[in-house]
């Protein structure tokens, strides 16, 4: 069978923890090709960014692999940290190594748009990437090597709101984006010129609060998953998870949490069950009410190039309960082996 070479850019941050756990479950299972990770300035800073992967990653046992730190901060504006959502490190309550300051996995010297650029070339035409924080490495990956769109066999991306939902950070903003929407622009306006000159570079699939929330992991999951495996990874996770809980809760969601980045990593490996309209995006990076706004021309209004794929559905039985199901049962797979 044949592995899918994926690259993972994340802001752990507590739902890139169930990402990274689930990805490395497909890893150890044969069923994709983990080839690296790289670690964008987010939900948290640089160093806890980088310190939460590689706690992650021994957690679910993952084999050695590159780990690079990428972009420190967004490019135009100062980053914006969310200790409310996340915890002050980004694990909520679950106590990693890293926060008794001690390390198991190396660094990559490299920095993290290198390794986007080294990776697609290295699997030209194969490599699907995967971003779940915001798009800033992903940005100088682009002005490093502006050729990848058409080495990348697939980008996948959890940011942005689409067919009039609500954001999550302003009225019309969802976070990732927010936080960096230039970057976020960036990635639209090259890849639209990628697919003028060449139409057969893939089309990214943006993956947007109107599907993403709808994955939904509640209390009674984290106990399924306690019971199914009392193991080192589910038990921190589930601590990780019950800050996330009690943040949904403060802000009125219910206690639950939406874990949109391991539904996006799902989706990214399964493109066959996606439902996705074609639409030319750009993200407003000026308006004093509508900064971070990802606005979809889906009538060719702009008479632009489709740059984007908008991801409105999963073709699964039960939906994106179902979806969530399979990555806690992936999760449980590894949670009890060794590395």
């Amino acid at each position: 069978m044949s592995r899918t070479p994926v690259l993972l850019d994340c802001d752990p941050g507590i739902d890139d923890a169930l990402a990274i756990a689930y990805l490395v479950a497909e890893h150890r299972a044969g069923r994709t090709d983990l080839t690296g990770v790289v670690c964008t300035a987010g939900n948290v800073g640089s160093e806890d960014t980088v310190a939460n992967a590689c706690a992650w990653l021994d957690l679910a046992g993952a084999p050695g692999l590159p780990v690079a730190a990428g972009a420190r901060g967004p490019i135009a504006v100062p980053h914006v940290l969310t200790p409310e959502t996340h915890g002050p490190r980004g694990a909520g309550y679950a106590e990693l190594t890293t926060t008794r300051a001690t390390t198991t996995r190396p660094v990559d010297p490299r920095d993290g748009a290198r390794l986007w650029v080294d990776a697609a070339r290295a699997h030209p035409g194969e490599l699907v990437g995967i971003v779940t924080g915001p798009s800033s490495t992903l940005a100088h990956a682009l002005a490093l090597d502006p050729a990848l769109p058409r080495l990348l066999g697939g980008l996948v991306v959890m940011g942005g709101t689409f067919r009039g939902h609500p954001g999550n950070t302003t009225p019309v903003s969802e976070w990732n984006v927010d936080v960096d929407p230039e970057a976020a622009d960036r990635v639209c306006r090259t890849w639209e010129d990628a697919r003028t000159a060449d139409p057969a570079v893939p089309t990214p699939l943006w993956c947007g609060l109107n599907l993403t929330e709808r994955a939904v992991w509640t209390p009674e999951r984290s106990e399924w998953l306690l019971e199914a495996t009392d193991s080192p990874l589910a038990r921190r996770l589930t601590e990780a998870l019950r800050f996330y809980f009690e943040f949904h809760d403060s802000v009125g969601e219910g206690y639950l949490a939406q874990v949109h980045d391991p539904f996006v990593a799902w989706m990214a490996l399964h493109p066959e069950a996606v439902v996705a309209a074609p639409a030319n995006v750009r993200v407003e990076c000026s308006g004093e009410h509508t900064r971070g706004m990802t606005v979809a021309d889906v009538r060719g209004h702009r008479r632009r190039v489709d740059n984007a794929r908008i991801a409105t559905d999963v073709l699964v039985p039960g939906g994106p309960d179902a979806v969530l199901d399979e990555i806690c049962a992936a999760i449980v797979s590894v949670a009890g082996r060794p590395g």
